[in-house]
């Protein structure tokens, strides 16, 4: 019996793809609204590596990412946004190199090699936009720099964690992991360093004159102890070094190893 007014039913196997695709957008929907686990991070002193700072900083408690967020959560995030594909988003919110190790079938047909591994080659508006969608924000400085400077799960050296920073600097070249592959801090939080950079909301912070910043600059005498770089302190150096990499950012650059996590509010948790 025909309907339609006597048009034939849809081929099956075009009604199949059909259910099949929107079989894929609901699972994606689905997994991209799911809750990425969160850890407690209690509130504490700590005194900050800036020029002139000698006093102790207090950071109220807040929710942290257990892990980066990954490149599947990532690809979710662009579907169900799509102004952030590579192909649509405008170049003051991401330079040329966004996304760069993605290809575009890979967000149209929602698979990627490395599912897992940390995102990487985003900008900072992206990794904001991706925070405000999940109901989250981009740690801030002081709150990341915090929460890093917890000893890896099991130690009370801290001689072990500046061995760890300082090994993962002088290899920058090595491939990406799946999250929560590398070292658990104390807190609960895993990979803050061994793998990627991470975006913080407030990076330009540290810059006392962010308009003059392009990749290549770095304002000099801005941290504490200009010579931090001789420093025979470990931990000196290691700080020194995040910190001048984050001062050379742009919010619409994009770096082979920086990704991020995000944080919430204690106050604003259900």
């Amino acid at each position: 019996m025909l309907r339609n007014g006597g048009k034939k039913n849809d081929d099956p196997m075009k009604q199949k793809k059909d259910l099949l695709v929107m079989w894929l957008l609901l699972l994606t929907a689905s997994g991209f609204s799911q809750k990425t686990d969160m850890v407690l991070i209690p509130d504490g002193n700590f005194v900050p590596f800036i020029k002139g700072q000698t006093t102790s900083i207090k950071v109220q408690s807040f929710w942290m990412d257990e892990n980066p967020v990954t490149n599947a959560e990532f690809i979710a995030f662009v579907i169900a946004n799509p102004q952030w594909k590579p192909e649509n988003v405008k170049s003051i919110f991401a330079d040329k190199d966004y996304l760069s190790h993605w290809k575009d079938t890979i967000v149209n047909s929602n698979t990627i090699s490395g599912e897992k591994f940390p995102v990487v080659n985003v900008s900072w508006f992206a990794a904001n936009d991706y925070c405000k969608s999940v109901g989250k924000r981009l740690p801030t400085m002081y709150e990341w720099e915090y929460a890093g400077a917890s000893l890896p799960e099991g130690s009370n050296d801290n001689k072990i964690l500046n061995e760890l920073i300082t090994r993962w600097y002088s290899r920058q070249n090595t491939g990406l992991s799946n999250v929560g592959s590398i070292y658990r801090n104390q807190f609960g939080v895993w990979d803050m360093y061994g793998q990627i950079w991470e975006w913080v909301y407030d990076f330009n912070s540290i810059s006392s004159n962010e308009d003059s910043r392009n990749k290549e600059e770095i304002p000099e005498g801005f941290f504490c102890g200009s010579a931090a770089l001789n420093a025979s302190d470990a931990s000196d150096y290691v700080t020194f070094i995040r910190y001048a990499f984050r001062s050379s950012l742009k919010g619409e650059y994009t770096v082979r190893k920086l990704g991020f996590r995000c944080a919430k509010n204690v106050e604003s948790e259900d």
